[in-house]
């Protein structure tokens, strides 16, 4: 349904307007359902193309946040990110989302959103490349103290 919303240019989860559909539709190449129902392996695999699953991931922000909000909702981020993150695996979701629940209880900014994609692709789950004086968010910084803490990650200083 992401990647559909997100051909679509919808701009509500799980709503679309009239020229969403069918502008969407179109630009898929979709006039059937039998054409629909081909397409679904197509759209599947645009989760794996590094590009495509950066534009998906940026969209699904503000995709799924409610109408006014600045923010994403905690539990419907929890819920995205376990979404995206099974088809581009990255180790520490499960842990993240934990972390969230925890220590953060609160919604998330889209600082925090986009730069969580950063720091998936590009520090080691094992945090060995992790720079505690770069710029990441605070949450993230915190986390990385969090999985020490708790003896999820053991790093060497």
């Amino acid at each position: 349904m992401l990647v559909i919303s997100w051909h679509m240019k919808a701009a509500t989860m799980c709503e679309f307007s009239r020229q969403e559909f069918f502008l969407g539709l179109q630009t898929l190449g979709v006039d059937s359902i039998e054409k629909f129902k081909e397409r679904i392996t197509y759209l599947r695999s645009e989760l794996k193309d590094e590009q495509k699953f950066r534009e998906i991931y940026n969209f699904a922000f503000t995709w799924a946040k409610e109408k006014g909000q600045k923010s994403l909702a905690l539990d419907t981020a929890i819920g995205m990110w376990q979404l995206l993150f099974a088809e581009k695996l990255w180790p520490l979701v499960d842990q993240w989302c934990q972390f969230l629940q925890v220590r953060h209880n609160k919604a998330i900014s889209k600082d925090t959103w986009s730069q969580l994609l950063e720091f998936a692709k590009m520090v080691d789950p094992s945090l060995t490349n992790y720079d505690a004086e770069g710029a990441w968010p605070y949450l993230i910084d915190e986390f990385v103290e969090y999985l020490g803490e708790n003896g999820l990650i053991h790093r060497s200083s």
